[in-house]
């Protein structure tokens, strides 16, 4: 049996609420601040559009867009006493959908009964990645954004759940172990059909364990979804119906075909595995940060694989010119039928192309080469410029928005990129 985080998320809101207006609120000590990015980003390349991560909306016929970066976002802190406090985050950026609850990144309780231990519910981030909880605050980081590779899939931020955490504080050889359960849902669009979908994530666990010694910080991650589910649009469902009908049919290899394909264009209580290992260096003026990943998936037609990134800066007064190298190669190679449907009926070959398309437009097959630099104008603003070369395979676009016809053929793209970020 499954357990429903809704009345938490509900119970954290309605506490935040009741102390807002309570008459002893002002016994608590509340803290405000935010962040920010005002960014211009154009790739090169006319019949398909750059996205941040795959939650974002892109318009196939735009090259450049204000929208990819730009973000705005304010955090509320109440400190209760030293043991109890309160916290909720909200974003404001290009998703698909932005009501309360998409806007709501983190809204839990926090519970600290010493120095070593910490224990949260409600909407709670995950510790999952080594960006995880800070991958939409582009100031806290050189890079113009998390690479795409490996940030770009990832479909969540925060879980509805609870989580706990472990400290050594060990001044010279510090640890931490975090844990974190719960569940997510998320909204997506379909960029060939500019229709909306909702990923359904249930029985998330997520463990990371991570070291401190001077300069270094090193992380192992784990991270499981019991189940993930897709509530597709109206495209996708009559896409599903219409090969569930031809399998139906017992027509020789054919059926079979669209039994296999119907089955991979479907997405209920898939499992999934993340695993990731992480280094940062950094010493005032040399930056180093790498992070290798495996994504796992029963189901071919998840995107899965193995890739990372590695970046390296070096910081000049308040410049720091950067490269980066980013990577994800897919664990299996593109869907494609050995059959021609069309042999049987014609109409058959656009449904053929329907299922061919469908199941590679999330295929991801990419690396990146990025040139960037950072400049801190002040305290609490940042300027930055990045480029990046990507090398896009064939069918392997699943980060992209992109016309049906292009996701066939591999090519090369640059996006360029400017933005200012800040803190508040």
């Amino acid at each position: 049996m499954r357990i429903q985080f809704q009345s938490i998320k509900a119970t954290v809101l309605s506490s935040m609420l009741l102390l807002a207006f309570s008459g002893n609120a002002t016994a608590i000590e509340w803290q405000a601040s935010g962040f920010g990015t005002l960014g211009y980003a154009y790739e090169n390349e006319d019949d398909i559009a750059y996205r941040r991560d795959i939650t974002h909306t892109a318009k196939v016929a735009d090259n450049g867009s204000f929208d990819t970066d730009s973000n705005i976002g304010v955090q509320l802190d109440a400190m209760l006493n030293h043991q109890w406090s309160l916290t909720t985050q909200w974003l404001l950026d290009n998703s698909v959908e932005n009501d309360f609850d998409e806007l709501t990144e983190l809204a839990f309780i926090r519970y600290v009964p010493n120095e070593h231990w910490s224990f949260r519910a409600g909407r709670i981030g995950v510790s999952a990645y080594i960006a995880a909880d800070s991958r939409d605050i582009d100031f806290a980081h050189l890079w113009v954004r998390p690479p795409q590779e490996l940030y770009g899939g990832i479909v969540f931020n925060s879980l509805d759940g609870v989580g706990v955490s472990y400290f050594s504080n060990n001044s010279h050889f510090n640890w931490s172990l975090e844990l974190e359960y719960g569940r997510n849902e998320q909204m997506g669009e379909v960029p060939q059909t500019i229709e909306s979908y909702k990923a359904e994530i249930e029985d998330v666990f997520s463990a990371s364990f991570e070291v401190e010694q001077g300069s270094w910080t090193w992380q192992l991650s784990y991270a499981h979804v019991g189940s993930l589910s897709v509530a597709q649009g109206a495209s996708i469902n009559s896409l599903q119906n219409q090969l569930g009908q031809l399998s139906a049919l017992n027509i020789p290899q054919i059926s079979q075909e669209a039994a296999i394909a119907q089955n991979l264009i479907t997405l209920e209580g898939e499992e999934v595995d993340y695993y990731q290992a992480a280094v940062h260096y950094f010493d005032g003026l040399w930056t180093l940060k790498t992070e290798l990943f495996h994504i796992n998936a029963d189901k071919e037609s998840i995107p899965q694989g193995t890739g990372g990134y590695g970046m390296l800066g070096y910081t000049v007064n308040s410049v720091t010119p950067y490269v980066i190298y980013s990577r994800f190669s897919p664990e299996h190679s593109y869907y494609q039928a050995e059959s021609d449907w069309s042999v049987v009926d014609p109409s058959f070959a656009l449904l053929q192309t329907g299922a061919q398309v469908g199941i590679n437009s999330v295929r991801i097959d990419q690396q990146t080469y990025s040139l960037g630099m950072r400049w801190d104008i002040a305290p609490q603003f940042a300027l930055k410029a990045q480029v990046d070369y990507i090398d896009i395979e064939d069918y392997g676009y699943g980060l992209w928005a992109a016309d049906v016809s292009a996701i066939s053929q591999g090519r090369d793209a640059q996006v360029y990129s400017l933005n200012l970020n800040f803190i508040f």
